[in-house]
């Protein structure tokens, strides 16, 4: 993803990118299903015009994703991963794996909306507390179906418009932004696995982050791809 953000001292151009591989088992749980994730092959990297490039990989990521899908598709996250250097975020959306259907058959051209509503007291931003708050709507529609590797999928189009609020406190001081995110592109859905298969979206991000009583202007937009990897089956003990 990349951003610019006007500063006192000009515009501050960003670049940043990661990417991951996450092993989901699931188990009963009291409140719906427990999702656990063991995140590997992590890498990130920050690039600014005014700043030196960090990078970083899975030894500096420590913990693992732990969420709880309800009966009616909520989501409570339980843990999420923490980058234990620099001031960076895992990012993960359990809704892009498991988007929330209606309760009846979908034809070809059916559209649903949803909405989602995420809070966090307190987040982890490196060593930094931090709060957030984001509403989302879903516009989904389904487009017909595909074949990939043998298998039937379902094709979704997907659009978002959102909103979100955070800050944390740095150096005594508060630093909060204020955006105004959309999404736009597909899913590709599994319903025999009950997975997303394929996501593949671009978003863009419009707004302010405030600091010491000034204001800066910051825009974003970067794609989000995602694939479903299916875990070998088991082998079958040899004959005795």
């Amino acid at each position: 993803m990349t951003s610019v953000m006007t500063t006192p001292s000009g515009e501050m151009n960003l670049s940043v990118g990661s990417s991951a591989t996450v092993e989901l088992t699931f188990a009963a749980d009291p409140a719906g299903v427990l999702v656990s994730g063991n995140v590997s092959d992590y890498s990130a990297r920050l690039s600014s015009s005014m700043m030196p490039t960090t990078e970083i990989g899975s030894d500096d990521l420590s913990g693992n994703l732990e969420f709880v899908i309800g009966p009616m598709g909520d989501t409570e996250v339980k843990s999420m991963p923490r980058v234990t250097g620099p001031p960076m975020l895992f990012r993960f959306n359990p809704y892009d794996l498991f988007p929330r259907f209606p309760g009846h058959r979908l034809e070809p051209g059916d559209t649903w909306v949803d909405t989602v509503t995420a809070s966090a007291d307190q987040i982890s931003l490196g060593a930094l507390p931090a709060t957030a708050e984001n509403t989302t709507v879903y516009t989904y529609t389904r487009v017909g179906d595909t074949v990939v590797a043998g298998r039937t999928l379902q094709k979704i189009q997907v659009s978002a418009l959102g909103r979100s609020q955070h800050s944390r406190e740095v150096a005594g001081g508060t630093v909060s932004q204020d955006m105004t995110n959309t999404l736009e592109g597909f899913a590709l859905w599994d319903a025999g696995r009950g997975l997303v298969a394929v996501l593949e979206l671009v978003r863009t991000v419009d707004g302010s982050t405030s600091m010491q009583g000034r204001s800066m202007p910051i825009a974003m937009a970067g794609p989000l791809s995602l694939r479903l990897v299916a875990a070998a089956a088991p082998s079958r003990p040899p004959d005795e």
